[in-house]
């Protein structure tokens, strides 16, 4: 072999050896990632590969915030944030699942004058902060993702589609998961193909639950949806139950765990 072949054989072989090295790490963050999940008893963990096509919103879906009431008024547009603003290296968005304990019960607790969660909730926070760790003691960078609308990558994830009640509906576990996500640029995520939201088919279960007439085929009250008595209800001194109704009637994943 002549010199100059042997020395691009070499440098294909480094190349080959190192990105195979590079690939086996990867799959160890991963499997690190599951084994925590695991851990935490979160039921669903995905790895979304980011890129211009999926960070940002498409514009027919942007209603689908519109109307939503928070205690200082309507949410604001402009904090549903493109990962990308957020962390422009990002390569991957880690969404974390964790299903409801009770499909009846949605509790949150007071836990301190800053902090009130349900037990789901804190589980994906504490979770989530150990992938965060992982992925730092692998060396690559990290951010937390907190946009009311996760439930869009989700989606994008292929975990499931928006069901008529607005709500993320998983293909295994309906409308009965919490979510959080972590933004990295480690190279680990994955495309996969989009359920489409006509999924939901004729099943008019979250629309015939909903005690105010909230949800209808195409659109939601958000505000006669908070509105309801069953929301802000309080259980203790320290905790408030909200409305589950149309995700306990939900037949995708009912009985499930």
């Amino acid at each position: 072999m002549k010199p100059s072949a042997l020395a691009e054989s070499l440098k294909l072989s480094w190349f080959q050896s190192t990105a195979a090295m590079a690939s086996s790490e990867l799959q160890a963050v991963k499997a690190a990632i599951h084994d925590i999940a695991s851990f935490y008893g979160l039921e669903v963990v995905g790895f979304l590969r980011l890129d211009q096509a999926r960070t940002t919103i498409p514009a027919h879906e942007m209603d689908l915030l519109r109307g939503v009431k928070w205690s200082d008024g309507e949410v604001s547009l402009s904090n549903v944030k493109n990962p990308l603003e957020i962390m422009p290296t990002a390569k991957t968005m880690v969404i974390l699942g964790k299903r409801l304990l009770d499909d009846k019960k949605d509790i949150y607790y007071r836990v301190s004058d800053s902090y009130s969660a349900s037990i789901e909730t804190m589980l994906l926070d504490v979770a989530s902060l150990k992938v965060i760790q992982a992925l730092e003691d692998a060396d690559f960078q990290v951010a937390e993702y907190t946009s009311y609308y996760l439930k869009v990558w989700a989606v994008l994830a292929g975990f499931g589609w928006i069901g008529k009640s607005r709500m993320f509906v998983h293909k295994n576990h309906g409308p009965r998961l919490r979510l959080k996500a972590v933004l990295t640029d480690a190279d680990i995520g994955d495309i996969a193909e989009v359920i489409p939201d006509k999924s939901c088919g004729d099943c008019r279960e979250c629309i015939d639950a909903c005690p105010v007439g909230a949800i209808k085929e195409t659109e939601v009250d958000r505000k006669l949806c908070g509105a309801c008595k069953l929301n802000h209800r309080r259980v203790s001194e320290n905790a408030l139950s909200y409305c589950t109704q149309c995700t306990a009637a939900c037949p995708i994943g009912i009985g499930k765990k």
